[in-house]
């Protein structure tokens, strides 16, 4: 096989990253867009393996919050795949993992990714639940006065939220594109502040919420959490395309509960290959059995 070295990434391992990345995804991976992004963050890890001296591979281990792990961004050229160099960027990324001591690690990846789902089991991991990928693009109009949340909402948005369907279904997670990122007060501000938030109100009270927030690693709007009424989810949806022309954005992307995408086809949106995605989680006593000491890692797998 030759000599495998699993090292942090340098600058310039990017010109091989871009190449075999070019054969991943039909060309559209997204590893060369955010590449630059992911050598600057200063937690986690953004690994690469290196066969006889040329860099085959990459693996990273991103930081959400303190405590919260997402596994992302593995990589093997297709050109030197079966000789176990995913598995080697997991072996060193759970090292890592070990040594952040997170409450949570997480993934996810497409519906029909058996190989992934089979090891990230067989690795402890537990499926989460399943959304619908959907894609849009944003459009001029014009949007009710009382629809843009402030943060006098926030009280309200997170109330809605604790009997809210479409968030239990996501686990209480936020769509942030292909991350899920908890959705506590700190993130929901955020999302406010930044001119995310979207609201349907009756009564005083809000009845319907759409928050959305720039796709992490892209230049898209992501809307992470949609809820309401049909009738609701659909305007918000709609509402959400104008919010979005607003601040500049014109490429959208959701992630949805499978029972929430006719809604969003309604209001313009399409599913877009692959449309199935699943989320998994290690956590608990599990992630304590998994992450050993001394770094002896279950999980041989791969998270693509």
């Amino acid at each position: 096989m030759g000599k495998l070295i699993i090292r942090e990434a340098r600058p310039s391992d990017r010109k091989a990253v871009v190449s075999f990345s070019a054969k991943i995804w039909e060309g559209h991976d997204y590893l060369p867009r955010v590449w630059d992004q992911w050598l600057e963050e200063p937690f986690g890890a953004l690994l690469v393996a290196e066969l006889d001296g040329r860099t085959v591979g990459t693996n990273k281990v991103t930081v959400l919050a303190p405590g919260e792990v997402w596994l992302e961004g593995l990589r093997v050229d297709p050109l030197q795949q079966s000789k176990g160099i995913a598995w080697a960027l997991n072996q060193r990324a759970m090292e890592i993992v070990k040594k952040l001591k997170p409450a949570t690690v997480r993934f996810s990846t497409v519906f029909d990714n058996q190989a992934s789902r089979h090891m990230g089991e067989q690795g402890g991991f537990r499926f989460l639940f399943p959304c619908r990928r959907l894609l849009a693009q944003s459009k001029k109009g014009d949007l009710p006065r009382e629809a843009q949340g402030g943060m006098e909402d926030v009280d309200k948005i997170l109330a809605l939220l604790e009997k809210s369907s479409n968030f239990r279904q996501m686990k209480g997670l936020f769509a942030w594109g292909w991350i899920f990122k908890t959705l506590d007060r700190p993130f929901v501000e955020r999302v406010v502040a930044e001119g995310g938030a979207l609201v349907a109100r009756s009564l005083g009270k809000i009845s319907g919420l759409a928050l959305f927030l720039k796709q992490r690693h892209g230049p898209k709007a992501a809307l992470g959490v949609i809820d309401g009424d049909d009738r609701t989810i659909t305007a918000l949806a709609g509402q959400f395309r104008i919010a979005a022309e607003r601040l500049g954005f014109r490429e959208l992307i959701s992630m949805v509960p499978e029972s929430s995408a006719p809604l969003l086809l309604a209001a313009g949106f399409r599913l877009e290959e692959p449309t199935r995605v699943v989320v998994y989680e290690l956590s608990g006593e599990t992630l304590e059995r998994a992450v050993r000491v001394g770094g002896d890692i279950t999980i041989p797998g791969s998270w693509e």
